[in-house]
Parts: C-alpha cells; sequence; structure tokens
C-alpha cells in the first residue's frame, strides 16, 4: 500500500505532492436521514388518535407576549360556554405562569417542559 495516499497501489513516485496514477482517489458518500423522522411518526399517530376520537388540536406558536394565551383564554371560555370541552397543555421552557393562567379561567392545563 502506498504510505502517501493510501491508494492500494505499491510505494509509487507522488510527483510534486500530486497523485499521478492511473485510478481516483475520490469517493463520494451520500448519506440521508431524515433527523425528525420519529418526530413526524409521533405526529401522525397523534393526528390518527385525534381523528379516531373527534378531537380538534390546534398548535400556537410565536413570539413571547404575541399574546397567544390571551387568546387561548378568551377562545376557551367561548368554547366551554357552548359546552366544548377544552384543554390546554402549555409547553412554555421558562414558566408555568400561562398553565397557570388557564387553570385561573377554568381550563384543564398541564405545563409540559
Amino acid at each position: 500500500m502506498c504510505s502517501t495516499c493510501g491508494c492500494g497501489q505499491p510505494e509509487h513516485d507522488h510527483q510534486h505532492g500530486h497523485h499521478h496514477h492511473d485510478h481516483e482517489h475520490e469517493t463520494k458518500v451520500t448519506l440521508e436521514t431524515d433527523i425528525l423522522a420519529e418526530n413526524n411518526r409521533f405526529a401522525a399517530d397523534n393526528r390518527k388518535f385525534f381523528y379516531q376520537n373527534d378531537i380538534a388540536a390546534y398548535n400556537l406558536v410565536s413570539s413571547p407576549g404575541s399574546g397567544k394565551t390571551t387568546l387561548l383564554e378568551a377562545t376557551c371560555a367561548r368554547l366551554m360556554a357552548d359546552g366544548v370541552k377544552v384543554a390546554v397543555i402549555e409547553g412554555d421552557q421558562q414558566t408555568d405562569n400561562d398553565a397557570n393562567r388557564m387553570k385561573a379561567a377554568g381550563v384543564a392545563a398541564v405545563q409540559i417542559n
């Protein structure tokens, strides 16, 4: 094996550090992995569960202070006034303030991080 380039050929002359032989040294390896594949499977399972159990589920995502919790409070109040069962899963990474606000408004709420 060539100790300069590891090409598997016997030792040979590497003129000026360049590879001058009749074979390629480049190997292209393509790796494709869907890093969200497991998350997508969980999401598909959730959608199936919601559909089979006639559950409407919504994911509200926005910047802090944009009014998500205020919108949830108002929406839940109207839905509960019409007899609709509602629940909220809060995903605030910093506090449980929003979950506590929802509970204070009479909404079943859980905080997850």
